[in-house]
Order: C-alpha cells, then sequence, then structure tokens
C-alpha cells in the first residue's frame, strides 16, 4: 500500500486507518479544521450512536464543498447526512449505515490527496443501443495510487431501475454472465458476494452482489481488472438491455482496496434508444384560437413508447378523417405546421399508407378569443441523480421535444442532492427555460419518511434558490419553516404526494396548494379528499413519479429486462393549468390559485367547469344556489362525469350517444373491467397493486375477437384463443379494462372468470396494515339488458371482493355508443363550507378531475 502525500496509510490487522489530515481540498479555515478533526476522530474511534449527530454536520458541510468544486461525491453520503437527531427510540441508524459513513470520510480524505487514489473507471468502445437488445459491454477498472491488496477487489452493483438484467458470474452460458480478467500475472480472481446498499446497492438494506476478489497477490498503481458485461464466450445470449431510452445508463461498480470495506466508484454508462415504430402519437395544443397557425407534433413510437429509431414509414395526417397533409418515412418527429379553421372541436389522426402504423394526437379545441389555454405539465420527476437514471439535460430535453410539454421540473430526491448537484440542476434549468415555450421550473422532493411528514414535491417560481432539504428540515413543520424563513411565499408552491404519503393533517395554505393524487405509482383520489376533510383548500394534479428520463410521457416502469412490473407500473399522469399565456408567471399563478387539474395515463382530456362563473380551484362566497356549468372533451369515449360534494357524488351526467365500434351484424362488445382500491384512513401507506391474472370463457355466444382499452403497458398481457381470453395486468385505484367482441344472443352470454391467487404489492412500507393475499376465485357474469335498453356503460354485472375493509370489483357492461364530449350543467343547493370537484371517467379507465371549488366558510388566514 502506497504512501500518500500528508499521511501514511496504515495496515493494522488486516484493516486500513484513515489518512491523515491533509490541507489538500480547498476549504475554508473554519471547516478545514473540523473536517481534519473529523478525520483524526474516525481514525480512532467508529461512528456510533453516541456521536453520530455530532458528526454528520461537518461530513455534510465537507461533501458540499466538495461537489461545488467538482469532486466526486458517493451518491449514498446525502442520505447519511440526514441521520440524527433521533425523533424516538428505534429510529437511530442501523450498524451498517454507521459504518458507512466512517467509509465516505476516508473515501473523501483519500481523495483529497489523490482523486485518483481509489482508481478509474471507464467503458472500452462507444456507441448507443437498442433498447430490448442483447448487447457485451466491457469496462475497465484501473487501479489507483493506493493499489489493491490480496483480498480487495471489485463489486459489481447494479441499480434497480437501470432495467438490464439481473448480474451473474456463476453461469457463462446463462443470461447477463458477468466475466473479469485481471492483468498481472500471477494474480487471480475469486468469486464472492458483498452487501451493499443504497441507489447502487440494496434500495430498502443491503443485498449482496457479485464480487471479484483479488487472490495471489497484490495489485500495483495502473493494473487493469476488465469487466465483461454479456460475456458470449461461454454460450451466453448477452446482457439483455431494458424496455425504456434513456441517455445514461449507469453500471456502477464498487471497490476494496483491501480493508474490506468498499468504496463507490463514478461509473461507467451508455445510451439506449428505441426500436422499430409500431404505433403513432401526436401532440397538440388543447385550445387554439381561430385563425391562428399551431404545431402538431407527430412522434413515431416503438412498442413500449420510445422514440422510434427504424422502420419509420411515410405517414398521411388527417383532420376529422380527411387528409392533410404527408410525412416522409425515416424521421421520428415532424412538426406539422397547421392553421386552425372554424370554432369547434378537431381530431387529428396519422397513418401509414398499408394502415399498420396508427395513432392520433388529443383533441384541439378552437375558440374564438380565448381568453385563457391549457397549459400541460410535469411536476414529479426523476434522474441518475438518485436512484433514476439519466441526465437532467436529457430529461428536459425529452420533456421538449418527446412529450411536449409546456412546463416541467425535475423533482429531485434531496436525501440523494449535494450542493454540487443542485447547482448543476438549477443550470440545467436555465439552458433549458424558454419563456413562451417550455417553463422550465426548478424543484426538488422533500423526501422525509411518512413519520415525519412524507414526502413533499418542492417548486420554485425563480431559479436559483437554495432548496431547504431533510439534512436540514427533517420534520415537515421545518420545511415550512424553514421555505418561509427565506423565501415569499408566492414564489414557492409544494405538493405533497401518496405514495410515501404526506401528512394529511398539516397544510400551509400559502405554498402547499396543490395534492398529487395520482402518479406512476397508482390512482389516490382518496388523498386528496384527506386533505380537503381536514379543511384544507388544495387543488388536484397528476404526474408520472418517472425515472426514465421521459417525464409527461412515462409508461411505467419494469423491474429488469424480463418485464415485470415494477412499483412505478402505471402511465404517468399530467397537470394540467388554466392560464393566460405560456410564461412563468401565469403559469406558476395558476398552479399557484389552483386553476389546475389532473388527468391519468398522460392524456390531455379538455376539463373546463366553473361554480356559479367562478373557475376551479376559487372559494366563492356563501349562497345556498349553486351552478355548475362546464364541458368536457376526451382522448375516447367517456363513461362518466360526476360532481362530487363533500366526496359524494350528487350528479352524474349522461354521456351515452350514437356511435361505438362499427362491427358486422350480429356481432357486439363487452366490456370486462377491474378495480382495487387503495385508500387509508390511518396514517400509513396506501394499499398496493392488486395484481388480475387468469382466464374468461364465453358461454352461449362466440369470442371472435378482443383488444386490452386505453393505453396498454408493456407489462400488461392479452391474448384470445378460441372462446378464451388470457388476461395479466394490475390495478391500483383505477379501472383497467378489456373488450371482447362476440356474435351471438347477448341474452345467452355468460363469462366464466377463473382468477389466480395472488399478493399485493407496490407499497411503499407499511407500519400498520399488513399488505394483503388474495385467494383464486372463480365465478360467473352475465351481460346486462340488451344494447339499447341498458343504461350506457353504468349498468351491469359485477361481482365484488370484499379483502377485509376493501371493496375491489370485476364487472361487465356492453360497450355501446358513448360520447367523447360531453356538456354539462347541474344546480345544486347546499350548506355553509361544501366543497365540489368534478369527475371524469372514459371508458378506457383513463380519468380526469377538476381542482375544487369550496363556497362560504372562513378562509384560511
Amino acid at each position: 500500500m502506497r504512501k500518500l502525500t500528508g499521511g501514511l496509510i496504515l495496515v493494522l490487522a488486516g484493516v486500513l486507518a484513515a489518512p491523515t489530515p491533509t490541507a489538500g481540498a480547498e476549504l475554508d479555515p473554519d471547516l478545514r479544521a473540523r473536517v481534519d478533526a473529523l478525520i483524526a476522530d474516525v481514525g480512532r474511534t467508529p461512528t456510533t450512536v453516541s456521536n453520530v449527530v455530532e458528526r454528520t454536520p461537518v461530513l455534510w458541510e465537507w461533501a458540499n464543498a466538495v461537489s461545488l468544486q467538482g469532486g466526486f461525491v458517493p451518491k449514498n453520503l446525502p442520505l447519511v447526512a440526514f441521520f440524527g437527531p433521533f425523533p424516538r427510540p428505534g429510529t437511530e441508524p442501523a450498524p451498517f449505515q454507521l459504518a458507512s459513513m466512517d467509509d465516505y470520510v476516508r473515501q473523501l480524505a483519500w481523495l483529497e490527496e489523490d482523486e485518483e487514489a481509489l482508481g478509474t473507471v471507464t467503458r472500452t468502445g462507444s456507441g448507443v443501443f437498442e433498447a430490448r437488445s442483447w448487447v457485451t459491454l466491457e469496462v475497465v477498472y484501473t487501479v489507483g495510487s493506493l493499489g489493491m491488496e490480496e483480498g480487495g477487489g471489485i463489486v459489481v452493483s447494479t441499480q434497480g431501475i437501470g432495467g438490464y438484467g439481473r448480474l451473474q458470474t456463476t453461469d457463462p452460458a446463462g443470461d447477463h454472465y458477468v466475466s473479469a480478467r485481471v492483468s498481472r500475472e500471477g494474480v487471480r480472481l475469486e468469486q464472492d458476494t458483498h452487501r451493499i446498499w443504497g441507489p447502487y446497492g440494496g434500495f430498502r438494506g443491503p443485498a449482496g452482489f457479485p464480487t471479484f476478489r483479488v487472490r495471489g497477490g497484490d495489485l500495483s498503481p495502473g493494473d487493469t481488472i476488465a469487466l465483461t458485461y454479456g460475456d458470449r464466450s461461454g454460450g451466453s445470449r448477452g446482457l439483455r438491455l431494458g424496455q425504456f431510452s434513456n441517455d445514461r445508463i449507469a453500471l456502477p461498480i464498487h471497490v476494496d482496496p483491501g480493508d474490506g470495506r468498499v468504496y463507490e466508484m463514478p461509473p461507467a454508462t451508455f445510451e439506449v434508444v428505441g426500436g422499430a415504430a409500431e404505433r403513432v402519437h401526436g401532440f397538440a395544443p388543447s385550445i387554439v384560437g381561430t385563425g391562428e397557425p399551431f404545431v402538431i407534433s407527430v412522434r413515431a413510437e416503438d412498442r413500449v413508447y420510445n422514440r422510434a429509431t427504424r422502420d419509420i414509414p411515410d405517414l398521411q395526417v388527417l383532420l376529422d378523417g380527411e387528409q392533410v397533409a404527408e410525412l416522409p418515412a425515416g424521421q421520428a418527429i415532424h412538426l406539422v405546421e397547421l392553421v386552425a379553421g372554424a370554432e369547434g372541436v378537431h381530431r387529428y389522426t396519422f397513418r401509414s399508407p398499408d394502415g399498420e402504423v396508427t395513432g392520433a394526437a388529443n383533441p384541439v379545441w378552437v375558440r374564438a378569443d380565448p381568453e385563457h389555454r391549457l397549459y400541460w405539465g410535469e411536476t414529479h420527476g426523476h434522474s441518475g441523480f438518485a436512484e433514476g437514471q439519466g441526465t437532467p439535460e436529457g430529461y428536459f430535453a425529452f420533456a421538449r421535444d418527446d412529450a411536449r410539454l409546456d412546463f416541467i421540473t425535475m423533482s429531485e430526491h434531496d436525501i440523494w442532492l449535494t450542493d454540487g448537484l443542485w447547482e448543476e440542476l438549477n443550470e440545467a434549468v436555465r439552458k433549458f427555460h424558454r419563456e413562451g415555450e417550455l417553463l422550465v421550473f426548478a424543484g426538488y422532493e422533500w423526501t422525509s419518511p411518512r413519520q415525519r411528514g412524507g414526502h413533499h414535491n418542492v417548486f420554485f417560481r425563480n431559479v436559483g434558490m437554495q432548496r431547504v432539504g431533510v439534512q436540514a428540515a427533517p420534520n415537515l413543520s421545518d420545511l415550512y419553516r424553514g421555505l418561509r424563513a427565506e423565501y415569499d411565499t408566492d414564489d414557492v408552491l409544494i405538493i405533497p404526494h401518496a405514495h410515501q404519503n404526506g401528512d394529511w393533517r398539516q397544510n400551509d395554505f400559502q405554498m402547499e396548494n396543490l395534492i398529487e393524487i395520482m402518479s406512476g405509482h397508482g390512482t389516490f383520489e382518496w388523498f386528496g379528499s384527506r386533505y380537503l376533510e381536514q379543511g384544507f383548500r388544495v387543488g388536484f394534479v397528476s404526474a408520472s413519479d418517472d425515472h426514465l428520463g421521459h417525464p409527461g410521457y412515462s409508461a411505467g416502469h419494469q423491474a429488469g429486462a424480463s418485464g415485470r412490473r415494477s412499483n412505478i407500473f402505471q402511465f404517468g399522469g399530467l397537470a394540467a393549468a388554466w392560464a393566460p399565456a405560456r410564461t412563468t408567471d401565469a403559469v406558476f399563478g395558476a398552479l399557484k390559485s389552483r386553476r389546475a387539474y389532473a388527468t391519468t395515463g398522460a392524456q390531455r382530456i379538455v376539463l373546463d367547469a366553473r361554480l356559479n362563473g367562478a373557475p376551479m380551484g376559487s372559494e366563492l362566497d356563501q349562497t345556498d344556489r349553486r351552478v355548475l356549468e362546464g364541458r368536457t372533451i376526451g382522448t375516447g369515449p367517456i363513461r362518466r362525469v360526476d360532481l362530487i360534494r363533500n366526496g359524494e357524488v350528487v350528479a352524474t351526467f349522461d354521456t351515452r350517444g350514437a356511435g361505438g365500434a362499427a362491427l358486422p351484424e350480429g356481432q357486439f362488445e363487452a366490456l370486462v373491467s377491474f378495480f382495487s382500491e387503495t385508500w387509508v384512513d390511518i396514517r400509513d401507506n396506501p394499499r398496493g397493486q392488486r395484481p388480475w391474472q387468469g382466464m374468461v370463457t364465453v358461454e352461449g355466444a362466440e369470442l371472435v375477437g378482443g383488444r386490452l382499452t386505453g393505453t396498454p403497458l408493456p407489462a400488461d398481457r392479452f391474448g384470445v384463443d378460441g372462446n378464451t381470453a388470457s388476461f395479466d395486468f394490475t390495478t391500483r385505484g383505477s379501472r383497467r379494462s378489456f373488450a371482447l367482441v362476440l356474435e351471438g344472443d347477448p341474452a345467452a352470454v355468460r363469462l366464466s372468470l377463473e382468477i389466480a391467487a395472488a399478493a399485493e404489492y407496490g407499497t411503499a412500507p407499511t407500519q400498520v396494515r399488513t399488505p394483503q393475499r388474495f385467494a383464486a376465485a372463480e365465478f360467473t357474469l352475465a351481460l346486462p339488458a340488451a344494447p339499447g335498453t341498458s343504461a350506457g356503460a353504468r349498468g351491469g354485472n359485477e361481482h365484488v371482493f370484499h379483502e377485509g375493509d376493501y371493496r375491489d370489483s370485476v364487472r361487465v357492461d356492453f360497450l355501446e355508443g358513448l360520447r367523447d364530449d360531453v356538456t354539462f350543467r347541474f344546480t345544486d343547493f347546499g350548506e355553509e363550507e361544501d366543497w365540489y370537484y368534478v369527475r371524469v371517467e372514459q371508458i378506457d379507465g383513463h380519468l380526469a378531475w377538476s381542482s375544487p371549488w369550496w363556497v362560504g366558510g372562513e378562509k384560511p388566514r
């Protein structure tokens, strides 16, 4: 082990001692003295529960100083800086967490003396790779100035949201095989495992990862260990990449220089792009003035909604069924310039000449001199700064070019943000923000446990404002107080969400103006209601919580290349803002004043409603008579429109109309839909996903065909074989459905369903309730009355599962004509302090919720 300038690395009983204090880093004198004292203290006494609270602030300040100078800071160090003070017994850090703090002190000290003390990591070769492809990648670790003693080695760690297959080192013919070779003659590598925790390890706690240990000698500076991911030499197919495109996928490794501890290295990375075009999607402005020019983006997509990179055909653009443009083959994104015609709702569709590749855009509502327009945005997403993948630049570029958003923020987890990363994020905000085009807001996710207040996204009106993170504000009241001390409340917007749910018993009415009620984790309308029931006046938005660099158009994550579902399984939602202009102040002001609403599945459903003439989010003076007037324009047929008062449906508006699927005479469609509840009425995290896997056999009619409705997710499965259809998908608070095309007498139809036993999954850790198990079930459903006599898609036969206090269901309905454009009006008479909101549900299960109105009562002060 080599001697470093300023300090001797001693090998005592096989353990590396910490470096002696050094003046290598550019720290102010006071911090320098405290850092040197910390290094010396760690060298003498390990970190324990009794001294961690004293040591944590010094480590955190040191790490931030290093990060602002461009130095490397291990990804999980900011989380360790969150330790202490402890609110109650049993919340102290675990021994492995305390030990990691000492590791970080040693690593920062070594890197101060020599930034390559632990070595370097590089990926050989270049180029990008197609999603879901089998690849071979080589990563070379070069030993640094510390050397590597016998018994040291490399841990081949991973990131749970990396998407690629589960790495293994034991079966050369198996998938995802990783081999290693060492450059020094006479030294061999021995397979082992090592336990690691954090974003590049076990997410909830330490987990074992493949390790190569040095045997037969030491390695000197400059020696190398080459890792081959997807080594095919023994018959392996290679490394299977994940399903989603991303500009920076990490291949993390940790290094043990010989002290039995492991230290994170800056990872090698690679880029993944989409594959062959299988569909098209259009993005259009929702509101356009008559005679105005506007642009529609036409995007070719592969099977899992990545931007396509090959096999992109010619495309025809149709307006209300009539062709208006033709787009040449080979280009993934076309910007089509158009001019709005007469007032009304117009729909653009797309198709290849052979009809194999098709798609549609969201509806365009042309209005004369619109005072307000709809702007669409993403308020919740992550990158490789935390446990996600990709760069902020890739994230914002996707929002601009692929999702065609009007406003965007990246709410990175503050438990993994240093001051240096925060500055990088703000620089990316400055780079991509374009007033009048794409509004980029700086933000972060205050990531405190549910017991301390739960996760809240924090956004700033202006770039360059400093975060108040969990390290300084561990409790929700601390966050409110810290933000108020630094900023005008008009310049801060806080949005709690349900997965690690915010504490609905607390609210700062001047900053916490919106609630996220849907994301890729699930649908949680009840979560917004909890705040309303407490008397808090908050609006509703949806988001994605995307971790793959696909904000605003996130198709749900899969856990590895197998396509299994992860916790973030739904197609993400959107926030809609009614504002007079696409400017920072107009849109931020609309969000602050709750002139906003939520949609699921990235669906740009138009919802325009007023109560006594006031827009959504308004606080009205007391009056007994309340008149709701509105219009909703769906991206598909609308199943129902409900008015909710104080948590109860008081009106449901008729959505029936002409149309429906054009089927041969004698055929009809039945809709089979599945639903599971997610609510909790105690302070605990919500119920997780309910899997629905099984088959339905049709009796009394011929099963001609079928399809999943809505936006199919990559992990969904559906197929028809004879008179039986098989299915495999999950629900968490919203409805999933499939349509069956039947031929025969509807009155004779019986659907026999078999559903496999399953277990709830995908919830954040629960403290009170126990995740459920679901027994296998068999039951029969009959169709409701014949088409033309049933109450639209609302009348039907239903099987209810009583799972403890939860009510899950499977139902069947006729899929008959329903309108995609519904105007509604209702007069209600109510009491003081009533609150109202509108909920729209499409036949495909997608939803929209207005922000509430309040009538009478005392306004918050």
